[in-house]
């Protein structure tokens, strides 16, 4: 077994802790992070430097790697129908590291595994090297926070809610009537209290959304704008939505 067999173990140990259901949450964002910013950057260096390298070369070999990979990964994933969401990010990060610890077990990269005492060279860095060393973990660490708060952010749990006329096109012109449609993102059953004012009446509607449940309603509108609020629980102040058009 050699050093760079380990990133494959690694890999598939991680990838496995990160997509099944069962796991902890936070055992699987762990084990994503460091599939999707280490063993990535681990992989690919190793796929890409020489066999004799300094310690400095190859943690800037391993930071600029896994930065790269990130930044291209966003740019195919957000091809993809489904976007930018945890399961796209895993599996490409996953399928990058089988790739390049294939070209690296190619080239014979990584010696065999085995372990001395005093095998752990002693640390000794220049002033330029110490500065290469930080600005690398300092990169790294910005693009982990920065990933997993975005994360966190999209998995904010909301209601979508649209009041669209019937006009052709949804043109608001001349139009005389409109859906007021809502649909949850919640983790949980919500209840709502929609108010809406047509410009013919103003009527009020009390509305329960399991998550992912759609609700839509038709409406007659006069008026110049016609428009809808959205409470949370009870009608209070500030609305949690309001949408309206202005009739022309």
């Amino acid at each position: 077994m050699r050093k760079i067999d380990c990133v494959l173990l690694g890999a598939l140990v991680c990838y496995g802790v990160s997509v099944l259901p069962f796991i902890p949450r936070e055992f699987s964002n762990a084990a994503g992070t460091v599939l999707c910013f280490i063993l990535t950057g681990v992989a690919g260096a190793s796929a890409i430097l020489p066999s004799r390298v300094n310690g400095v070369a190859r943690l800037t070999a391993i930071v600029a790697c896994s930065l790269g990979t990130g930044i291209v990964g966003g740019l195919i994933i957000n091809i993809l129908p489904s976007g930018l969401v945890r399961f796209n990010w895993l599996t490409y990060a996953f399928a990058t590291t089988l790739i390049a610890y294939a070209v690296a077990r190619v080239r014979g990269a990584g010696g065999p595994l085995e372990w001395k005492p005093g095998d752990f060279p002693s640390l000794s860095l220049s002033r330029a090297s110490a500065v290469k060393v930080c600005a690398s973990v300092v990169a790294l660490g910005a693009a982990v926070v920065v990933s997993i708060s975005s994360s966190h952010h999209g998995q904010t749990p909301f209601t979508e809610v649209w009041f669209l006329p019937d006009g052709p096109e949804h043109s608001p012109v001349g139009a005389t009537g409109a859906v007021l449609g809502m649909k949850s993102h919640e983790t949980s059953s919500e209840e709502f209290v929609v108010v809406v004012n047509t410009g013919l009446q103003v009527t009020t509607h009390h509305v329960t959304l399991a998550p992912n449940q759609t609700w839509t309603r038709d409406f007659s509108v006069g008026g110049e704008k016609p428009l809808a609020t959205v409470y949370r629980g009870r009608v209070a102040d500030p609305p949690y939505r309001t949408v309206w058009f202005v009739r022309r």
